[in-house]
This record gives C-alpha cells, sequence and structure tokens, in this order.
C-alpha cells in the first residue's frame, strides 16, 4: 500500500493533502464559539473551508499535480489562510494562522521550480506583513512585526530549497559515480546505455553513422603478472587517455569490464572509423607500450519514433558484431583492426532498462547485453576470423 501511495503523490501533493485536511475543523471553533469569528464572518469562513476540501479533493484524484495545479490551489490557499487570520478575532489565533502562511511556499520549494518557489515566497511575506502591521500602534511595532513575519516566512523556505538542492548535489554524485568505472574515469556499460541518447539524436539528425569500436588489449595478463596489477592499471589508464585525445570529443568511452573498452563515436563513412580506430592502435602502441585489438563497425542510423525503447538491442547487436571483429584480429595476429560495415540500425529512443539479475538453478542470466562469450571453443573464433579476414586492415 505504501508503494502504490508513494508512486501516486509526491511529496508535494502529500503535504498539500496534510496542510488541507488540517484545516477541515477550522468552522467547528466557530460553531463552538462564535464570537471566535468577526460579526458577519461565517459565510467567508464557509467559503474558505469549501475551497479547503476542493484543494484536498482535486489533490487526492488528481495524485502528483503539475506546477500550474499547484499554483492554482497555492494561491487560493494563501489567500484563504490570510483571510482566516483576518476573520479571527483572537490576537494569539491571528498570529498563529499567520504563521501558517509560511506552509505553502515550503511545500513549494519541495518541488516547484524555483520561479514558483520564489513568486509564492515573495506573495506570502507580503500577505504575512500586512496582517502583521495592520494593528500595529507605532512605526517600531510595525518594523518589528513586519520583520518578524518575513523572517516566518523566508527561513524555512530556504532551509527546504537548500536541503533539496544539497541533496539533488548528492544524487547527481551518486548517479555519476554509478555510470562510471572509478579507474579510468569513463563510462561503465550502465552508463554508456544511460548517456548515449544525446549523440545518437545528433547522428540521426545530421544523417550520419554509427561509429563502433571494441578495443582489447593484447596479452594484458602477461602485463599484471610481470609488473603488478598496479602498474597494468596505469597501463590502462595511460591508454585510455591516448582515446579520450584521439576521439572527438562528442564521442562515448566505456569501460566494458577488464581490459576491454569501446568507443561509439559519429562515422561519415566505413573508411572514417577504420582511419580512426588505426590512429588509436598506433598511438597506444607507440606511447603506452602495449598493443592492442580493435573490432571497428561502421551502421548507419534510422531514428523510429514508433515502438519501443530498443537502446539495449541497439548496443548489444554493436557489441556482438564489434566483438567478432575484434576476436578475429586476435586470432589472425594481434595488433590490428579488422571491421565491418552492418546494415542499417533502427533506433527507438528511450531510456534503457535497468539491468536485471536472475539466479535460476544457480545460473546468472543478465537482463540486457547478452554478450558473446569469450570462452567459446578456439575454432569458433578461427571460423569468426576467416570470415571476416576480408575486411582487415592493418
Amino acid at each position: 500500500m505504501s508503494v502504490e501511495f508513494s508512486e501516486r503523490f509526491d511529496s508535494r501533493s502529500t503535504a498539500v493533502l496534510i496542510s488541507t485536511a488540517g484545516a477541515f475543523g477550522l468552522p467547528l471553533f466557530a460553531f463552538v464559539q462564535p464570537d471566535f469569528i468577526a460579526v458577519g464572518g461565517m459565510k467567508y469562513l464557509v467559503l474558505i473551508w469549501l475551497f479547503t476540501a476542493f484543494s484536498f479533493g482535486a489533490t487526492f484524484y488528481l495524485g502528483r499535480l503539475t506546477n500550474a495545479q499547484f499554483a492554482v490551489l497555492g494561491f487560493g490557499g494563501m489567500l484563504g489562510v490570510a483571510w482566516s487570520a483576518y476573520l479571527v478575532t483572537d490576537p494569539a489565533a491571528a498570529r498563529a494562522i499567520v504563521a501558517l502562511l509560511a506552509a505553502i511556499p515550503v511545500i513549494a520549494a519541495m518541488g516547484s521550480s524555483r520561479r514558483v518557489t520564489v513568486t509564492f515566497t515573495l506573495f506570502a511575506m507580503a500577505l504575512a506583513v500586512s496582517l502583521s502591521t495592520i494593528n500595529a500602534t507605532s512605526n517600531v511595532a510595525v518594523i518589528v512585526a513586519g520583520g518578524a513575519a518575513v523572517i516566518t516566512v523566508f527561513v524555512p523556505v530556504f532551509m527546504v530549497a537548500a536541503l533539496r538542492k544539497s541533496l539533488g548535489a548528492v544524487l547527481l554524485k551518486v548517479a555519476k559515480l554509478g555510470d562510471t568505472d572509478p579507474l579510468t574515469g569513463v563510462l561503465n556499460r550502465r552508463g554508456l546505455l544511460r548517456r548515449n541518447g544525446e549523440l545518437l539524436e545528433r547522428i540521426a539528425r545530421t544523417r550520419q553513422s554509427i561509429g563502433f569500436m571494441m578495443i582489447d588489449f593484447d596479452n594484458f595478463k602477461f602485463v599484471n603478472d610481470s609488473y603488478g596489477h598496479a602498474a597494468g592499471d596505469a597501463v590502462l589508464v595511460a591508454a585510455i587517455d591516448v582515446v579520450e585525445e584521439t576521439v572527438a570529443q562528442r564521442s562515448i568511452i566505456s569501460r566494458f569490464g577488464g581490459e576491454e573498452f569501446v568507443v561509439m563515436t559519429e562515422s561519415e563513412s566505413p573508411g572514417d572509423i577504420v582511419d580512426l580506430a588505426e590512429q588509436i592502435r598506433r598511438r597506444i602502441q607507440t606511447e603506452c607500450g602495449v598493443t592492442v585489438s580493435i573490432g571497428a563497425v561502421h551502421a548507419p542510423l534510422i531514428r523510429s519514433a514508433t515502438g519501443q525503447p530498443n537502446i539495449d538491442d541497439v548496443v548489444d547487436f554493436l557489441t556482438r558484431q564489434a566483438d567478432r571483429c575484434m576476436y578475429a584480429a586476435k586470432d589472425t595476429g594481434r595488433n590490428k583492426v579488422i571491421s565491418r560495415t552492418c546494415a542499417p540500425i533502427v533506433w527507438v529512443p528511450g531510456p534503457a532498462a535497468e539491468p536485471r539479475v536472475e539466479f535460476v538453478a544457480g545460473e546468472r542470466r543478465i537482463g540486457i547485453l547478452e554478450l558473446v562469450r569469450r570462452r567459446s571453443a578456439p575454432h569458433t573464433h578461427r571460423q569468426a576470423a576467416m570470415s571476416l579476414v576480408d575486411h582487415q586492415v592493418v
């Protein structure tokens, strides 16, 4: 039940429900003690109560309010609070009701835009100052009462807004850490799936093609065994620095695990992605003292507005094709680039599916990127190499 409630109402809508529900009992006090309300004020109090009931019912029906819906209910709510404070005859009760004006800007600060929050805050301050100083007997009383009214509204709004900003920064940092490889600083698989929308939109808009590379270091176990894993890590970092310097700034680089990296970029022609891969291969060999085998794929992209989002399938397909080319490069001597051109890929924009891991009968199954595993029989790689050898570039 709590999950269903949280899906239907966000924090702002929940706060509206709580605040409006708390005002339902106000007319009862007027009936119990008629002199609690100014003469002739009961009919106005009933109107305020009806608007409060309407706000509660509308929020309960709509669930998550839009900014426009919240603006209408919020401004009406602040006018209702101010009017109630004006109708109450007891000064202590009136001051307490005036303090409630801060509640609506605070609720706005929980989930509204900055413009809505600032507007609500200024409006609440103006109402609070007007009501607090209406019966002031001196200039000093006006200053004290007005200043207290401003602080009463501003401080809680500022605290909620500051907390929201801090929380947003933390969540952004957590999301970035979750999408980033901690060693090299490039994206991980999850980050590749989540961060490629802008690149694919640009490729589709400019009618270019996807260039996709799978880069795997040759005999990297020898580096780790001979010089230690710290030295191996340093080589990976240096090599990825070379890749970042070589590819276009808007390209996406991702670590797929171990010493495997992929590059997704724009490609004008099959020769374009091959030339880029060759530059990377030569620079890594010259500047880092290790060699790499690279599988390069060139694939035209077609953007479709119909169907289910399929970025998982697109990356899965490109990975498998580049994977085959890369293993063909390894099986035919290593330290080379082998490429292939694929048929046009249809891409439906939308978020990637979250990875799911299920344990069934002791086997792990990954919901996305069912990659072609590297532990198949050696003759399988030799067959792939023979079928792709005509694409080889030395």
